[in-house]
């Protein structure tokens, strides 16, 4: 593998120096003359669904050892046909200096011509882009085009070559000259790779922080990633999520690395992406690529008003039609506050939570909840026995309790459990010690951690001193996802921790739960887990589902 991986990387390095323009205005020939480089790729896509429509930009790499994820990205568009393609790439070969460049060419392909907006690629040449024959040679653009001369044929495309020694302030005159030319009408295509020259361990790490920094949209914690550690072109992630702000949040379908290709360790490696911009929020269909996806959501509490309400039948449909739409039917996972009975006691305090094991057993299987978090300050409401026959009836329900300071072990994630409050046990809060953080520390490295807290006051979304001690005490263990639980209020984003190495979702509110009003709310996090052991979290919306299901009119 290293051997071929060599001898693709000579040939383009040597066709770069050697690149001209064709005589007069023709096209550039083809880059690559065997079809055989893009036909199983695109023979593969036969047959499967359309999935993803209408996306602002797909992030897809150049190295044609992932061909399969080059053109799924490029798929992804096929269905909203774009009136035209912007195309940026790095400057593999530096022919740009410290700028960039375009050209009013068409291209040749294997699989047939990509032709040229060449009124948009005119007005930047007018605005003092240069022309250049770099795009003749370069895999940046070689490797994408005869995909999209397959999957969207006779689209334009406007190539732009970025200078990896480019700087910001080049970037903004850059993309107010693109604006223009980027309304919804286009498709951003980005040709990226990721993290290089790095082993394995190290560039999953990279790999690690440029997810979460793509999750809480963070431009500060962008603007530090390193070129080649983290990204071969920093410029070209930067436009794209400019030129998308406010219409399109990024999510990551998929994550590889070169070391997977290889049974033999490799002292250098390259990492791959496709990040999908999309211009809704809610769940992707499951396994568009190689990952696997759990969502998590917040506290779930069956009993008191809501047995009675969701006897009724169209309350029941409302709440599992709302509940779905949500989670996209992924694995869910919840917090699940009380305790189960088979028979409910008639005088239960108000804050004794007790639910009946029937109506449970009914919507855990109803919205595909797997397992349940037991370590809150509610499990105990009826004593150590209560938690025990709430896991004895979870488990005779095939579901998976994890309570406090244990580990839900997945292939691809462990997840820990952690309580800092009770309400049966002194003192009641600050419950979590250091040996109970320790349960963090997982053996396999390779597995990513996520740290689900029972933490904070309620009604309040924003975290304390408590709250951020106990976060950096956890991505000191090793969790790179951590989410809070507890105060019925849902935070407005996710907040990063030491540049990316960990990020935090203070507070996912509600999941269901008999509370209405506006000082109640909720969110999921759909969790997006890559075979080489990242993990893409993002936060979804959730409506009120109580109100879902008596019929309350719900707002966004």
């Amino acid at each position: 593998m290293r051997a071929i991986l060599a001898a693709f990387f000579w040939v383009v390095a040597f066709s770069a120096m050697a690149a001209d323009c064709p005589e007069g205005d023709g096209p550039f020939p083809a880059q690559y003359a065997d079809a055989g480089l893009f036909l199983p790729a695109l023979e593969a896509l036969s047959g499967q669904p359309d999935r993803v429509a209408p996306l602002a930009a797909v992030v897809v790499p150049h190295h044609l050892v992932v061909p399969d994820l080059i053109a799924g990205g490029i798929a992804l568009a096929r269905t909203q046909q774009p009136e035209r393609i912007l195309l940026l790439f790095p400057d593999h070969f530096n022919r740009t200096g410290r700028g960039f460049a375009t050209t009013r060419r068409a291209f040749e392909t294997v699989l047939g011509t990509v032709p040229n907006d060449t009124g948009a690629t005119q007005t930047l040449v007018n605005a003092g882009i240069p022309e250049s024959c770099l795009f003749g040679a370069d895999h940046g653009i070689g490797a994408l085009l005869p995909f999209v001369a397959r999957l969207l044929p006779d689209v334009p495309i406007i190539p732009v070559a970025l200078s990896i020694h480019s700087r910001p302030e080049a970037w903004d005159r850059l993309a107010a000259l693109l604006a223009p030319l980027a309304g919804p009408e286009t498709l951003i295509l980005q040709s990226t790779d990721f993290s290089h020259y790095l082993p394995h361990h190290e560039a999953r790490l990279r790999d690690q922080q440029v997810l979460n920094i793509l999750a809480a949209d963070d431009e500060d914690a962008l603007l530090r990633l390193t070129q080649p550690d983290h990204i071969d072109s920093l410029a070209a992630l930067y436009l794209t999520r400019k030129l998308t702000q406010g219409r399109a949040a990024p999510i990551v379908l998929a994550n590889r690395n070169q070391q997977e290709l290889s049974h033999a360790p490799l002292a250098e490696t390259t990492s791959y992406m496709v990040i999908a911009f999309a211009d809704h929020l809610g769940p992707m269909p499951a396994q568009m690529f190689d990952e696997t996806i759990l969502v998590l959501g917040g506290d779930l509490f069956l009993g008191r008003n809501l047995p009675r309400m969701l006897a009724d039948e169209l309350a029941t449909e409302r709440l599992a039609e709302h509940a779905l739409r949500a989670t996209g039917g992924s694995p869910l996972f919840v917090n699940l506050e009380g305790v189960l009975l088979e028979e409910m006691p008639p005088d239960l305090p108000h804050l004794t939570l007790g639910m009946p094991a029937d109506v449970a057993a009914y919507w855990l299987e109803r919205l595909n909840i797997g397992a349940v978090g037991l370590a809150n300050n509610h499990a105990e409401d009826l004593g150590p026995t209560g938690l025990i026959a709430t896991k004895d009836t979870l488990d005779k329900m095939g579901v998976l309790p994890v309570t406090h300071a244990t580990t839900l072990a997945l292939p691809r994630l462990s997840l820990v459990a952690l309580s800092d409050l009770s309400n049966t046990r002194a003192p009641y809060q600050d419950m979590i010690t250091s040996q109970d953080l320790d349960s963090l520390l997982q053996l396999d490295a390779r597995v990513p951690v996520t740290a689900f807290f029972h933490w904070g006051r309620e009604k309040a979304d924003l975290p304390g001193p408590r709250e951020r001690h106990l976060a950096r005490e956890a991505l000191r263990r090793g969790a790179s996802v951590i989410v809070g639980s507890h105060p019925h209020l849902a935070s407005d984003k996710p907040e990063i921790l030491d540049g990316g190495d960990a990020i935090v979702f203070w507070s996912l509110g509600n999941f269901l739960f008999d509370q209405t009003g506006t000082d109640v709310s909720g969110a999921l996090i759909e969790l997006r887990m890559f075979p080489q052991g990242t993990v893409f979290a993002r936060q979804l919306p959730l409506p009120n589902l109580f109100d879902a299901a008596r019929g309350v009119a719900l707002s966004r």
